[in-house]
């Protein structure tokens, strides 16, 4: 399964001095105690995006997970708090102002977060994606990640060794898999059909042989079928990326800007 991450930046100062008193009255609301206008200012500025700076936003849906955790409305606590590690990974709560629990559970969602964290700061250290952006444009960066099947690796003929990219193991465990497969096919169908049960004395030994070599061959196969396998989750890799792509596009009339990251999977 492959699916693409899709990160767009771009530049927004919607009435920029207005947006600074709204943000700063809904903070006042949360200090004050009314958290349910705090709730509801901050979600007028989020949603749909009113705030310009990546800051704005941080400090918006901060103090919104942090209203909504007082209000016992913990799922939302987890959708602001995951969003605003997507827009700075490596963002500390102060422990002066926030209580312990809290801040548990911000650093619990950003251990559960960490794949796609160390992916946004890669992206966020590319020369490329610091130089600003062109009025009217928005700068999209594609990353593809495959996501490699488990079931692969306990599959014999050496799939789980060409899933993780060993071809040179996959093509000695094919083949030898399927030798041995092969005789111990031969040797029964020979037993079987050519020999049958009357088969004269003198070809007793022939017949022993046969099933020697069926049993050995049945058995030295599930052996290397065992040892495909142990190859195969020793150095499976759940997900693999692919190249990244970066591109400046236009934004759309109808679409207003936003500041930060903007994330889309395909899946």
């Amino acid at each position: 399964m492959a699916f693409c991450l899709l990160i767009a930046f771009g530049i927004s100062q919607p009435n920029p001095v207005r947006v600074d008193d709204a943000l700063r009255r809904a903070e006042n609301e949360y200090r004050y105690g009314n958290y349910d206008a705090a709730v509801e200012q901050l979600r007028a500025l989020l949603y749909p995006m009113q705030l310009g700076t990546d800051a704005h936003v941080i400090e918006a849906r901060q103090y919104l997970a942090l209203s909504y955790y007082l209000l016992d409305r913990l799922h939302e606590v987890g959708e602001e708090f995951a969003k605003l590690l997507h827009l700075d990974p490596d963002y500390q709560l102060d422990p002066y102002t926030v209580a312990p629990p809290v801040i548990d559970m911000f650093e619990t969602i950003r251990r559960k977060l960490k794949p796609d964290l160390d992916i946004i700061r890669q992206l966020k250290s590319d020369k490329q994606i610091q130089t600003p952006v062109q009025p009217g444009l928005q700068r999209e960066i594609e990353r593809t990640i495959t996501e490699r099947s488990e079931l692969a690796t306990f599959l014999p003929f050496g799939v789980g060794q060409f899933q993780n990219g060993h071809n040179g193991w996959g093509v000695g465990f094919a083949v030898s898999e399927l030798l041995l497969l092969t005789a111990n096919i031969v040797a029964y169908v020979y037993a079987v059909e050519v020999l049958g049960d009357g088969y004269p004395p003198e070809d007793r030994s022939l017949v022993q042989g046969l099933a020697v070599t069926q049993y050995a061959s049945l058995a030295l196969f599930g052996l290397a079928w065992s040892l495909g396998v142990f190859h195969a989750r020793l150095h499976f890799v759940p997900e693999v990326e692919g190249p990244t792509t970066v591109r400046e596009v236009p934004l759309m009339e109808e679409q207003a800007p936003v500041s930060g990251l903007l994330f889309k999977i395909d899946l």
